[in-house]
């Protein structure tokens, strides 16, 4: 029985030894490399677009400025960057974004993230943490040269990217959070990035691609409804190795998370809410300076876009109260009438 024993041993250290050496994803290390904008707005919006319309999208996903003023394109006391979550584009904080832009009279740049929108079947398939975060600073710097200040704003995986610029930008002015990716509610995600993640990734989803299909008519134009699996390991090797205490401590800025959650059976089924709330809770931000909202209604992971979210309208309005109250943003002047005069209205004939 002893022998037994001792033989079983040296076969669980073995297998293990094998786990644990077995491959593993690696990826390139993130840079800070400089980025160049045409300090003229209206250049940098023609570059922009070029450069959109070059990338090989699908119909109307491209980034984009939607100006306080499309007369008069000029640099607004503050900016809003909105940043889409894993697999979308624009249209996931739809209508929300362009509602608040609108009530506080700010430049809004609704930002891409790396190879997202695409028209590939193998879109995500060269993601990596690099491109990912080099996508959101791009976007950051696109909101500062169109603002004074900038608040970012993102949904799920736009969330997470907005913390991280957070926590490497402390001049962000504010952070607006919807359901931000801080884990994936399925825990066996976090595999992925472990020894043999990508073959157990592989036999989950064969060739190798992930297949979405969408019920609200329309929803399918703004995400990927297929994507490389490769974006699965990019998105936990982002999870991992900055949605961390350590980096929650270093937003200071002022936040506003909204979450759908209604009880245990009722809530987000695509990211981790307890994650959420630990992560509300390890910010560096002070207590006066940040709000959580549970929107019980929403019905979907995706709270601010009017293709999923049943409670679009308290979305807005419990962001508009934390601009309003905490930011301080004051809203836009209304547009001044004007009146012409009918010619015998004209003063000077009288």
């Amino acid at each position: 029985m002893k022998r037994f024993f001792i033989i079983t041993g040296l076969l669980v250290a073995v297998m293990g030894v094998g786990y644990l050496l077995g491959p593993s994803a690696h990826s390139d290390a993130i840079k800070n490399e400089p980025i160049t904008l045409d300090p003229d707005l209206v250049k940098l919006e023609a570059s922009l677009d070029e450069s959109e319309r070059n990338a090989g999208l699908r119909p109307d996903n491209e980034a984009r400025i939607v100006w306080a003023d499309s007369l008069r394109k000029i640099k607004t006391p503050y900016s809003i960057v909105y940043i889409p979550g894993f697999s979308a584009t624009w249209a996931e904080g739809d209508p929300v974004h362009k509602q608040i832009a609108r009530h506080f009279g700010c430049n809004l740049y609704l930002a891409r993230t790396a190879e997202h929108g695409v028209d590939s079947p193998d879109a995500l398939k060269e993601l990596t943490p690099s491109s990912y975060a080099a996508s959101a600073e791009r976007a950051l710097a696109i909101g500062k040269s169109l603002g004074e200040k900038v608040i970012v704003m993102g949904t799920s995986a736009g969330g997470m990217l907005a913390l991280y610029l957070a926590a490497h930008h402390p001049e962000i002015d504010g952070l607006v959070l919807y359901s931000p990716c801080i884990a994936v509610a399925n825990p066996a995600m976090k595999l992925v990035t472990k020894p043999w993640g990508k073959q157990i990734l592989d036999q989950v989803f064969p060739g190798e691609h992930v297949v979405n299909s969408y019920d609200k008519p329309g929803r399918i134009r703004y995400w990927l409804p297929k994507y490389h699996s490769n974006g699965l390991i990019t998105l936990q090797t982002m999870l991992d190795e900055f949605m961390t205490p350590e980096q929650f401590q270093q937003v200071k800025q002022p936040v506003f998370m909204g979450y759908y959650y209604k009880d245990e059976e009722h809530q987000d089924n695509v990211v981790s809410v307890p994650a959420m709330l630990e992560m509300f809770d390890q910010l560096g931000t002070p207590a006066s300076k940040k709000e959580k909202v549970d929107f019980p209604n929403a019905g979907a992971h995706v709270i601010a876009s009017h293709f999923t979210s049943d409670d679009v309208s308290g979305v807005y309005q419990h962001t508009e109260k934390f601009m309003r109250d905490v930011l301080k943003l004051p809203p836009a002047p209304e547009p001044t009438s004007v009146v012409a005069l009918r010619r015998n209205d004209d003063p000077t004939k009288k």
